[in-house]
């Protein structure tokens, strides 16, 4: 069982690096970046439970042409017409009870990446379980897993984009969630030197067996003003009952 003096351990834990982030010197192969993409999302999730989430994840990026660190650090707000629990994307219905609003820090996710070669990567990360899982703001486990992707070059406009995860999900008291994997795949336009625009599709295995598979189409649409500052918007339409009815995500990254 996690209790609070373990949150806060994986919060220190995950506090370090993130220090060492804002404190690192500037370089010529090393460059940080702060993402702030907010999103809202809503649906019943396939429970029959109307929910409505907004998440707002504060992402710390520090990359070099070979390896990327990064942190994730959310805040959610759930309102619901019954108790959930928020597991990795996927909502769980959590006993009874009524409408209920929850605010708070969801599990942080740290990542570290290395870029094998051109158009490749791995990418093992760790999430440490410093959400408030009584208020179903997430687990309050630790879970962790590897992941792959790539992006391919096709002609001088277009990329083909794909991702895989595996995630080794913790077991809060009183359940057994199985692990999962996550795969991603799609295609992105560059329309002008300053612009993106991308279509992809996701699958994530539901933690609870016999449930469907999350399924999502995501539009994402990019723009840069200038070189260190970008507008990234995105669409998801969920093509499964788990999944959202429907999410908008509009935020910027700045270098």
């Amino acid at each position: 069982m996690t209790t609070p003096l373990t949150r806060a351990r994986g919060a220190a834990v995950l506090a370090a690096p993130l220090a060492f982030l804002l404190s690192w010197p500037a370089r010529a192969d090393t460059q940080p970046e702060i993402r702030f993409l907010p999103a809202y999302f809503s649906g019943d999730f396939g429970t029959g439970i109307s929910t409505s989430m907004t998440y707002l994840p504060l992402i710390f990026i520090l990359g070099s042409p070979r390896q990327e660190f990064r942190i994730t650090v959310p805040f959610l707000s759930v309102t619901t017409s019954q108790p959930v629990t928020f597991v990795g994307h996927e909502i769980i219905p959590r006993g009874s009870g009524g409408r209920t609003i929850e605010s708070g820090i969801g599990d942080v996710v740290a990542q570290e990446e290395y870029f094998l070669l051109e158009g490749g990567r791995r990418r093992p990360w760790i999430s440490a379980p410093t959400a408030d899982a009584t208020r179903g703001l997430g687990t309050g486990e630790w879970d962790y897993g590897p992941g792959a992707s790539f992006i391919q070059p096709l002609g001088a406009r277009w990329n083909l984009l794909g991702e895989a995860q595996y995630v080794v999900r913790g077991d809060p008291p009183g359940t057994d969630f199985r692990n999962t994997w996550w795969l991603s795949g799609g295609l992105q336009k560059k329309l002008s030197g300053s612009t993106s625009a991308s279509f992809s599709y996701e699958r994530l295995r539901s933690v609870l067996p016999g449930r469907p598979d999350l399924v999502d189409l995501i539009l994402g649409y990019d723009h840069s003003f200038a070189r260190r500052l970008t507008l990234r918007t995105s669409v998801f339409l969920g093509l499964s009952d788990t999944a959202e009815d429907y999410g908008l995500s509009a935020g910027f990254s700045m270098r």
